[in-house]
């Protein structure tokens, strides 16, 4: 395993560790078993249909081939990164930026492992042939798809995450900022205005809520009907929207 350290815009290196080969490897064989056991389930049920062979071909083919070959593009973006492999070994799919990647990074990721695994059907080793050269070549353990789609997969079990700071994806909303003051404060001061949100959050305590977003607009010259904590969550949506819109 490696480190990566990925700068967001708020002056903080997010710190990830990233996959080795062969853990990323037995998360691919647990897969591989998931979806080969589905197969031989879904032989057994049409063999017992008694269907003529065209039938038999098309059932197969809605049932089994197509399940089977989106089955890494469905579980990812279902699953946010992971597969029931990658989860069970504490393993996910995040972006280069440290976000959870786009539908078409994951649609990327994909296609790519189809050149990767050319013999859906084939012999065992034969489709892991070519990620576990690209993977061993890579900083990062990244296979092609990972290169051209611009992710890594990532131990979950690293405590460090982009959800621990103040950094929310605002690019894909069309999100309309209500105060523009907001950026008059630092990134230190908007920690501790998410630290002191997500504290009165979990303790359900609405004093501490009011206290912050209080000082806030005492501060800032704000005048709002917002209840607190939704003054606060857009507070920090603002200083988001305004920090991130130009890169």
């Amino acid at each position: 395993m490696s480190n990566i350290k990925i700068p967001t815009s708020f002056n903080i290196d997010l710190e990830f560790e990233t996959e080795d080969v062969l853990r990323r490897f037995l998360a691919w064989v647990i897969d591989f078993l998931i979806r080969a056991a589905y197969c031989v389930m879904v032989l057994i049920a049409v063999s017992n249909l008694h269907l003529d062979n065209t039938a038999s071909i098309i059932v197969v083919m809605l049932l089994m081939v197509i399940p089977v070959s989106v089955y890494f593009l469905v579980a990812e973006i279902a699953m946010g990164g992971q597969t029931p492999g990658k989860k069970l070994l504490h393993m996910k799919v995040v972006s280069l930026t440290g976000n959870q990647p786009t539908v078409s990074q994951h649609l990327i990721r994909w296609l790519f492992r189809m050149i990767e695994s050319p013999l859906l059907f084939g012999a065992f080793l034969i489709p892991v042939i070519i990620p576990i050269v690209t993977m061993s070549r890579s900083p990062y353990s990244q296979r092609l798809g990972d290169l051209v789609a611009g992710t890594i997969v990532i131990s979950t079990k690293h405590t460090g995450s982009i959800e621990e700071t103040i950094f929310r994806d605002m690019s894909l909303s069309d999100y309309q900022p209500q105060f523009p003051q907001i950026m008059r404060l630092s990134d230190r001061d908007m920690n501790k205005v998410k630290e002191l949100l997500d504290k009165a959050l979990k303790a359900g305590d609405e004093v501490l809520a009011a206290k912050v977003a209080h000082r806030i607009k005492e501060v800032l010259h704000i005048e709002s009907g917002l209840p607190n904590t939704h003054f606060l969550e857009t507070v920090l949506n603002d200083y988001n929207y305004y920090t991130t819109k130009d890169n």
